[in-house]
């Protein structure tokens, strides 16, 4: 589970900025938050904003770390970095990125990060805690000068002087079959970052899960029938494809269809609705190609439901920047319900998600600590704060019986477009 992530000198955050998922002493839901030993966590957290006020910076931010940690070993030697700093001071195009995530993995709490520019890991450290101990130093790293616990990380011994300047010593030595690293990578490939735009990348998951009936099918079905979206069952089945179409297809999509024929990957994804008589008796049902019949937003929720439960079933963490798009904000106020629900979220699930949505700006739903703002100060460099943490101009904290969407939308907690007047 997330703790906390830590970003400097990238995109919009020039300063040293954190977001925790650590649950504060606040007595509102309590039933929500998830106990690991002395760890209270946030099943769910989000984040509102201005257009260019930060949020989505924060989600590529975290992306930006998965992605290194999970191919850094296929870099070689010269390979560019993703060095993206902050660009509106003179002086940060000098200075690394920083990235440090922590995190609990089984009864472990992991803590990692590095500094890096465009052709360099300048440093990199990792750190562990076992649940009610002290933490201890796995390795230390200061450009090619590796120190290892021979202790606590005997699978990074010898492997000091084999790393390149611009991979990570974590990522090689999990490629050498080390097994806290290859755990340590594991868990950023449990937390998976997505557009709640583009489907891409996704979808095909969500598909296969509905062919194959795995794990969560059944429960999305229940799920889609909770919210009424029109149709009465989804379903998924192979299809074969006649030369004849294949050859009369646009050519825009004729070689994603090929593709698809080489793999045995060609699906169609059917809605059945019921049909009904003169005096609207359910006479029987007819099948819809899912784009035929169904709108963005019910072909949003569809598709986004594949990892959805996956991240409930399995106990995983999920960002999505922009999860209410194409969304009513009923549909997206039940997603948000489905983790808040310890019956629902039993494995300790998270969900992290942007948004514009003012209807969750609600307490009854949402407790204060998992309320964030990304906003930019005077030199456009980003900071984030949640409700919680924020104090108005006499420092006195939100209370729980206001009006958060009021607030809000007047501009009592920033993080808000300033539009002429």
């Amino acid at each position: 589970m997330l703790i906390n992530f830590t970003v400097k000198n990238y995109r919009s955050f020039k300063q040293e900025r954190t977001f925790s998922m650590e649950a504060s002493s606040i007595k509102e839901h309590k039933e929500s938050v998830i106990k690991i030993g002395k760890h209270n966590l946030l099943p769910l957290a989000v984040f509102y904003g201005a257009n260019s006020g930060g949020k989505s910076n924060l989600i590529k931010a975290i992306s930006t770390m998965r992605g290194m940690v999970k191919h850094s070993v296929r870099l070689n030697e010269g390979d560019s970095l993703p060095y993206d700093p902050f660009a509106l001071d003179e002086n940060s195009g000098d200075l690394p990125t920083l990235f440090e995530i922590q995190f609990i993995k089984g009864e472990v709490l992991y803590r990692y990060g590095f500094e890096y520019n465009k052709t360099d890991i300048i440093s990199e450290w990792l750190y562990e805690k076992r649940l009610g101990e002290k933490e201890y130093e796995l390795f230390v790293r200061s450009r090619n000068v590796i120190a290892v616990s021979a202790k606590r990380f005997p699978e990074g011994q010898g492997k000091e002087g084999l790393t390149n300047s611009n991979r990570l010593f974590l990522s090689l030595v999990g490629q050498l079959k080390g097994e806290k690293s290859n755990s340590i990578i594991g868990w950023f490939g449990e937390c998976n970052v997505l557009s709640g735009i583009d489907s891409e990348g996704y979808e095909g998951f969500t598909l296969a899960m509905f062919l194959e009936h795995l794990n969560g099918a059944e429960q999305a079905q229940e799920f889609f029938r909770t919210l009424q979206l029109g149709f009465t069952r989804f379903s998924v089945k192979k299809v074969d494809i006649l030369k004849e179409a294949l050859d009369s297809a646009p050519q825009s999509i004729r070689t994603q269809l090929e593709k698809d024929l080489s793999t045995g990957n060609v699906v169609e994804s059917i809605t059945t609705h019921n049909v009904y008589d003169e005096h609207g008796l359910v006479v029987g049902e007819r099948n819809f190609h899912k784009n035929q019949m169904e709108s963005e937003g019910t072909k949003n929720v569809i598709e986004i439901s594949g990892p959805i439960f996956d991240t409930l079933n399995e106990g995983k963490t999920l960002i999505v920047n922009e999860l209410d798009a194409k969304l009513h904000p009923l549909l997206t106020r039940n997603i948000v319900l489905l983790f808040m629900d310890p019956e629902k979220n039993r494995h300790g699930a998270q969900l992290i998600f942007a948004t514009h949505d003012t209807n969750l700006l609600d307490l009854d739903i949402l407790r204060r600590d998992q309320i964030w703002f990304a906003e930019k100060d005077k030199v456009e460099s980003t900071d984030i704060y949640s409700l919680v943490e924020f104090k108005d101009e006499d420092g006195k904290k939100v209370r729980n019986d206001r009006d958060i969407k009021r607030d809000y939308i007047r501009g009592r907690y920033g993080a808000i477009p300033f539009i002429g007047k």
